[in-house]
């Protein structure tokens, strides 16, 4: 009994404060609210809540160019590489545009990589490889360790190479490692082309096959896409499935497969989109899979490998690392440095040399393995989310911010901005919206897309690679326009039949907020302007950078967030002492537009500025919200 009492007793206790606060003037309590919510969140997330940034992100991200901000000292740990997207500032990050790379560039990082980093191996598996072995019966070494038919002809003793070697372009390595990446080796394909049959039986598992010409290779690639996820390509519907007890077999006829159709979908991360998957054909494929393959017996090491058993193998990482770091996503993707070693600084570089010296940088990183069995696992596919499992809780969490956005404006003296803000607070992390979604993105990843590290050295990645050109979008979730329009929407709609919804469902009267709140509010928010220059002031004195290209996005932070705090606690003690709080929207208009620019320097990202500055203003937002809230809900005298 003593113990139900005491239960009972802390139970009473606990809910008297609680009785108390909800008694308070809604205005008080908004106010409250917000300075509780901002002071303690920070600047990442206050700027994930702001929804001004959210338009931003409905139609991807807009093509700005600011020339100003392209003349800035660059100090970065992230280089990002982006067609079509401006070049920006940051001192965190910094983008480049990546068609600056010219041709010669990549060629000369092409080169590096293929200096130190091989797309096959010669090695002779252990036992422990769970994998069938060479069968003289069906499959023969070259003197370069491909296999081919032990039906072929012999080949030659290994000629010397000529003196200068054709090197294949990076996209032909992006697409020989397609050709490998996620193919079931132990699943036999047979291919007909023109009556004549090329099967994967008792093929070595990851080896090369030798091919002549580009006719040959298409029954090889063709075979190798039949062995594929049935996302990842067309060609495996088509192929006709063959009773075998033993193993999964399977055949296709060629002579009816369109060979200049796209015929594979190979997305390097989870969940990409179609935009953001290499896309081949058939010839395309085989193209790609004959010059690399010439380009192997060129550079093949000076032994017989048909008598030590060496067998040539795709080492799908290296030959990834070298189509990536060749340029392969440069002109429709995006490549981000990351974790580089050093001091990364630039200032009036031209892109080559940003491009050269990071890849150069990357090499320095994976010399100690490069050409070693530890990197096999170099490479990981992002997570994420997919959109079709996503649109249930998508449509879900849009309800749940209109009810929430509809009762903040019908319950409190939020006013239609301060409820998208505080109902973007609740879901932030939680709900996912069309373009804040994005395909290979998940909660442990910083950025979407392909996963490259140093293998057994650096648990940190050193590349991230995607096909897609759309900038990077970090945090767990992004505004976006679904959500903000939709509680906006929906708060102004509470705005509107405020009194005959409490009426309908039996709220208290409502109480008007006393003018000293309004008044304390104008006085929070011109003091934290203060704060703002303040610390401005104080930044300038030591530093003497207010001037310089690199502040540029800082100038514009501070002009657009000081000015439309001073213009709306001037207009809101206007409305006050005229007795006009019917005004209130005005002000909460003025607050939404003003938060724009700030969505507009980094295209929707949040800038690289001083973190204690950044925090102030984005409370400094959140002050004038409050301000128009407080004259919305102080009524007439």
């Amino acid at each position: 009994m003593g113990m139900l009492y005491l239960s009972l007793a802390q139970t009473v206790l606990a809910q008297a404060p609680v009785n108390d606060v909800v008694s308070w003037p809604s205005g008080l309590l908004l106010l409250a609210s917000i300075l509780y919510a901002a002071l303690g969140t920070s600047a990442d997330r206050l700027w994930e809540i702001e929804p001004s940034s959210g338009i931003f992100l409905f139609s991807g991200l807009p093509q700005i160019s600011i020339p100003l901000m392209q003349r800035v000292t660059w100090s970065a740990n992230s280089c990002h590489f982006i067609p079509g997207v401006r070049s920006a500032n940051g001192i965190s990050n910094f983008w480049i545009r990546a068609e600056k790379v010219t041709t010669s560039a990549r060629a000369e990082a092409l080169r590096k990589a293929l200096n130190l980093l091989h797309c096959v191996s010669w090695d002779i598996r252990t036992e422990a490889v769970r994998e069938l072995k060479l069968d003289n019966e069906i499959w023969k070494l070259t003197p370069q360790g491909l296999v081919h038919p032990a039906s072929q002809a012999t080949f030659p003793p290994t000629i010397k190479p000529p003196s200068s070697v054709s090197i294949p372009l990076a996209r032909d390595f992006l697409l020989f490692a397609t050709i490998e990446y996620h193919a079931t080796q132990h699943w036999v394909a047979e291919v007909r082309r023109k009556e004549v049959i090329f099967s994967t039986y008792g093929m070595p598992f990851h080896s090369v096959v030798n091919v002549d010409s580009e006719d040959d290779a298409l029954s090889v690639v063709a075979a190798q896409m039949v062995r594929r996820p049935h996302g990842q390509t067309s060609l495996r519907a088509q192929a006709r499935t063959i009773m075998d007890p033993e193993t999964e077999h399977f055949f296709l006829d060629l002579d009816n497969v369109d060979l200049d159709m796209p015929i594979c979908s190979v997305d390097f991360h989870a969940y990409a989109p179609q935009r953001s998957k290499v896309s081949a054909s058939l010839r395309e494929l085989a193209h790609s899979y004959y010059i690399v393959v010439q380009y192997i017996k060129q550079l093949a090491p000076r032994q017989d490998c048909d008598t030590t058993g060496h067998i040539a193998r795709i080492n799908f990482g290296q030959t990834l690392w070298v189509a990536l770091l060749g340029g392969a996503v440069l002109d429709h993707g995006r490549i981000t440095f990351l974790n580089l070693p050093g001091a990364r600084a630039n200032w009036q570089v031209s892109a080559d040399y940003a491009y050269l010296t990071r890849v150069e940088s990357v090499l320095e990183q994976l010399e100690p393995v490069a050409n070693t069995p530890a990197f096999e696992s170099t490479v990981t596919g992002a997570g994420g989310v997919s959109r079709l499992t996503a649109i249930p809780f998508l449509v879900a969490g849009l309800i749940g911010q209109m009810i929430i956005c509809y009762f903040l404006s019908v319950g409190t003296s939020a006013g239609v901005w301060t409820s998208v803000i505080l109902a973007n607070s609740l879901y932030a992390g939680k709900l996912h919206d069309w373009h804040s979604l994005y395909y290979g993105k998940s909660d442990t990843t910083d950025q979407p897309g392909l996963k490259l590290r140093v293998p057994d050295v650096h648990k940190n990645w050193m590349c991230i690679a995607t096909f897609d050109r759309s900038s990077p979008k970090d945090g767990l979730l992004r505004q976006g326009f679904l959500l903000n329009t939709l509680g906006l929407a929906a708060a102004i709609f509470g705005a509107i039949f405020q009194s005959q919804t409490r009426d309908a469902l039996g709220f208290t009267p409502f109480t008007p907020t006393p003018s000293w709140v309004v008044y304390t509010s104008v006085a929070l928010c011109v003091g934290t302007s203060v704060l703002i220059v303040l610390m401005l002031i104080l930044q300038y004195v030591s530093e003497k950078t207010w001037a310089e290209d690199a502040m540029f996005p800082t100038r514009v932070m501070a002009y657009t967030t000081l000015s439309a705090s001073l213009v709306v606690a001037a207009l809101a003690v206007l409305f006050r002492i005229k007795n006009m709080p019917e005004f209130w929207p005005i002000l909460d208009a003025l607050t939404w537009i003003s938060g724009l620019p700030l969505g507009m320097i980094e295209n929707g990202r949040i800038f690289s500025a001083d973190d204690n500055i950044m925090h102030l203003v984005l409370l400094n937002r959140w002050m004038i919200g409050a301000v128009a809230s407080a004259v919305g809900s102080s009524g007439r005298r």
